[in-house]
């Protein structure tokens, strides 16, 4: 399947060759250099880990429109990602190293760490408006994006558009999962570690699986009978040979009910587990130049991976009340507040198997803030609390940006001072944040920027981390 999948990508980008030879396509490229650097300290102020790691990000486009308007628009996009881990990724004090061969030595094996990764977040070819504009027909590694979540596979999708208020989407392939090349399997479900445990020693890291294909199918339905009203209905399938790892239902509403107001409404369920997993209902109101706010109830009941042993579990499921107010105060500041009500339902959580059930915790907190923005700067301060009974936390958030030269040099900074008292420890812990950075733009071709951030706490110690990020800016 590894051969397979490489010749479906050499296939794919000689069809996009192929295509831009024989038509007049117009490209864009896109590239992000960055280096990091961090090190962990612990509470006496040893390293406790030291990284560095240089990620390359490289985007591709090009496009073909015809110059007649019902023809059909042609598209090719890509995205390569690279993750280097250079250095040592090691206790400076013990000489020892983290690494995905350090098979002799159990302790320091790290299976879901690589210091070379190759990620292909999306390479696809689509074309719009085939067949008189009722077709659009997209293949290759491309990402799904509804009420179910964020979806990643390769294989193809097309869309039938039935007049100008209904659409029926369908797509189908193998899911983009980890152990497999130019996979980093980010977006699947939680539940499962998963590699490419050819030559291992079978007792090394057993909770690590061997990788595992999956197929995947999908179906929506999207409907906008007038242009205040959009409805969409998805439902979605991943099985693999040792049943189904997904299958879920789900759907979305947005009711415009006046010229500021829109009412929002979503819910999930989840076939294998039973149960509503997301379900939610919002209110917002938002006049240019006044007051704003907005009111949400929502449901959140946690699903993993069914083939997994933690499918028969539930961890934290929650149900929230929020609310937000954002209030202009005249031309440059702005005043912003918040509240939560939360209810923990830990009843919920045990097992039907005679074991007691977890009485319910809730908590409530609220924030206020204040932002400022001129012409050259802008900065805002910002309060937030919560209490309840898993615990507390409280603390105060500053940030601010300055641009020396307009347009071109812009100066960060920000801080934070937070204080966290956990049940489940007798002391109260306090973190300090501080960050500074800059930002410089060489034309309109290329930027540079670069953050310093430390932290520090009691339970970790100190934090400190160095990123430098170059950009370079299409289209060439």
């Amino acid at each position: 399947m590894t051969r397979r999948r490489g010749a479906f990508f050499a296939a794919l980008g000689a069809g996009a060759l192929q295509a831009s030879t024989a038509r007049a396509f117009e490209g864009q490229v896109r590239a992000e250099t960055a280096a990091q650097a961090w090190q962990v300290r612990g509470p006496s102020g040893a390293p406790v880990l030291s990284l560095r790691r240089l990620t390359q990000t490289l985007s591709l486009g090009a496009w073909q429109r015809p110059e007649d308007p019902r023809g059909a628009v042609w598209t090719v996009r890509a995205r390569l990602r690279i993750d280097s881990d250079f250095g040592g990724a090691c206790d400076a004090s013990g000489e020892r190293c983290l690494g995905e061969l350090e098979r002799s030595r159990t302790a320091d094996f790290a299976p879901l760490f690589a210091r070379r990764a190759v990620d292909l977040p999306f390479a696809y070819i689509d074309a719009q408006g085939l067949l008189r504009r009722a077709v659009d027909l997209r293949v290759g590694r491309q990402f799904v994006v509804d009420p179910l979540g964020f979806f990643v596979f390769d294989g193809a999708r097309v869309q039938l558009h039935l007049g100008a208020r209904a659409r029926v989407e369908l797509y189908g392939g193998l899911e983009t999962r980890t152990g497999f090349p130019l996979s980093s399997g980010r977006f699947e479900r939680d539940g499962l570690q998963r590699a490419d445990r050819a030559g291992w020693d079978p007792t090394l890291a057993p909770n690590v699986q061997d990788r595992a294909q999956a197929g995947a199918a999908g179906l929506a339905v999207t409907l906008t009978p007038t242009r205040a009203l959009h409805a969409r209905a998805t439902w979605r399938r991943v099985w693999t040979r040792d049943g189904t790892a997904e299958e879920k239902l789900g759907g979305s509403v947005e009711l415009q009910t006046g010229a500021y107001s829109l009412v929002t409404a979503e819910a999930v369920y989840s076939v294998p587990h039973n149960t509503v997993g997301n379900l939610s209902v919002g209110l917002e109101y938002a006049p240019p130049e006044r007051a704003s706010w907005g009111v949400e109830l929502s449901r959140f009941r946690p699903t993993f991976d069914a083939t997994s042993l933690w499918a028969s579990f539930w961890t934290d499921p929650t149900d929230d009340l929020r609310g937000r107010l954002e209030l202009p105060l005249g031309a440059r500041w702005t005043l912003v507040a918040s509240a939560l009500a939360r209810r923990y339902a830990l009843g919920e959580t045990a097992p039907d198997r005679g074991v007691p059930a977890d009485r319910d915790a809730f908590a409530g907190g609220g924030g206020l803030g204040l932002l400022h923005r001129r012409s050259r700067a802008e900065g805002s301060l910002r309060a937030r609390a919560e209490t309840g009974g898993a615990g507390s936390r409280g603390g105060l958030d500053l940030t601010a940006s300055w641009w020396a030269r307009p347009g071109r040099i812009r100066l960060d900074g920000g801080a934070s001072l937070w204080a966290v008292e956990d049940a489940l420890r007798d002391t109260r812990m306090v973190s300090v944040a501080v960050l500074v950075g800059a930002m410089v733009r060489l034309g309109r071709v290329a930027e540079v920027s670069f953050n310093l951030e430390e932290d520090t706490n009691p339970v970790v110690g100190a934090r400190l981390r160095a990123t430098g990020i170059l950009r370079l800016l299409g289209p060439f």
